[in-house]
């Protein structure tokens, strides 16, 4: 903590009168959930954002991206998205819907830190737009709920800046615990807690594959704008039961009229919210072999019905599945790209890791192979002191 307020009183002359750390997530299954209103599983990711937060005597706004000394200037009476403001369009669309809401932030000075932020992904642009959201709140006594915050969060994201984003990636990051998955339902916006077995004999590896950020990014977009063409195409002619709930006839009744690539999207969508339910229950009967067999159902889903792979992930889940005592591997969001969990015996992760090298001579670069045990959760604190400055 005493890191963050020097980092602040270093660049604005004045202690932070509001501190946020924030946990960045990882969706573990379900990550196109909401095309359904289907399941979604979460975990804390263990990376940080650390947002620290003063008033100021004039109306603008001074945001400094402490890892890439990054500053920024943002005037209050010209909240307009430009490209060329980058991340300081997240927190012009916080204050922008904060103002159509009928809530007037003043001038405030704010620095960001944590490894979140050397990390291109979706949860750093959904984790600064919610911290500003957070922070503002505290800061100006809003009164808002958390749960406002992040509705306002989500809509700067995907209405001010155009960016696709999900509300469970912000409710998670509000209600990921410690050493626990969270399991939404988007639908009804309830969470389950799913605590992990701190005894089990299985461990959970996350793999980072360290291929490209952009090695299927253009794809993961496409994929995202032809699934909500093809939803739109079926929405007049729902039927009154939930849409993830459907039999595989009135699935087959409702996509006769789509294209064959429109109808492998709906239905990989809609597998895989009935296999997150899945997931959730064999996980929760801490049964891993059946929870394991559904997430590599999930990554195959993933290669073969929504096309979104890599040679690289392929080679890991591959030798996943090769391994004795493993019991399977997918592909999670959140994180880096190409990140990836394998289910796995104690005793059979030293057989596995021995398999990196050949990789490495494969692709030329090593993957980072690490026990994986979700870590942080949402703290806010205020403090007493009550500086402003115009620096």
């Amino acid at each position: 903590m005493n890191e963050l307020l020097d980092l602040h009183r270093k660049e604005y002359g004045t202690s932070p009168s509001v501190a946020v750390h924030l946990p960045g997530v990882y969706t573990i299954v379900g990550e196109y959930a909401n095309f359904c209103s289907g399941y979604s599983m979460y975990a804390s990711s263990t990376r940080m954002l650390y947002t620290t937060c003063s008033r100021r005597k004039d109306q603008s706004v001074r945001a400094f991206l402490s890892p890439l000394e990054e500053r920024k200037r943002v005037n209050l009476l010209n909240l307009k998205y430009r490209r060329e403001d980058r991340w300081a369009n997240y927190i012009k669309g916080v204050l922008s819907i904060f103002n159509l809401r009928g809530y007037q932030p003043k001038g405030f000075s704010i620095s960001f830190s944590g490894d979140v932020l050397t990390h291109e992904s979706q949860t750093l642009r959904c984790s600064m737009a919610l911290s500003v959201a957070l922070a503002c709140n505290e800061l100006f006594d809003f009164g808002l709920s958390y749960e406002d915050c992040a509705h306002i969060a989500y809509t700067a994201i995907t209405q001010f800046v155009g960016e696709p984003a999900r509300i469970g990636r912000f409710l998670a990051m509000l209600n990921v615990r410690d050493n626990t998955y969270l399991f939404f339902d988007v639908q009804h916006l309830s969470i389950e807690y799913i605590p992990i077995e701190q005894d089990s004999s299985v461990a959970t590896l996350l793999i980072e594959s360290k291929i490209s950020p952009q090695a299927f990014k253009e794809e993961a977009e496409l994929r995202r704008v032809e699934c909500t063409q093809a939803f739109e195409a079926i929405a007049e002619s729902l039927p009154r039961k939930n849409l993830r709930d459907l039999e595989s006839d009135e699935e087959k009744e409702l996509t006769e009229n789509l294209g064959e690539d429109e109808k492998r999207l709906v239905s990989y969508v809609l597998s895989e919210s009935k296999l997150a339910l899945e997931a959730k229950n064999y996980l929760t009967q801490h049964l891993y072999p059946q929870y394991g067999k559904v997430l590599s159902r999930i990554q195959i889903g993933l290669r073969d019905g929504f096309e979104i792979s890599c040679p690289e992930i392929d080679w890991l889940t591959k030798r996943s599945s090769e391994t004795m005592q493993s019991y399977g591997a997918v592909m999670i969001a959140g994180g880096d790209v190409g990140s990836l969990i394998v289910l796995i015996e104690e005793d059979a992760i030293s057989s596995y890791a021995e398999r990196m090298e050949e990789y490495e001579h494969i692709f030329g670069f090593r993957p980072e192979v690490k026990r994986f045990f979700p870590r942080g959760e949402l703290k806010i604190v205020r403090m007493l002191h009550e500086d402003t400055s115009d620096e």
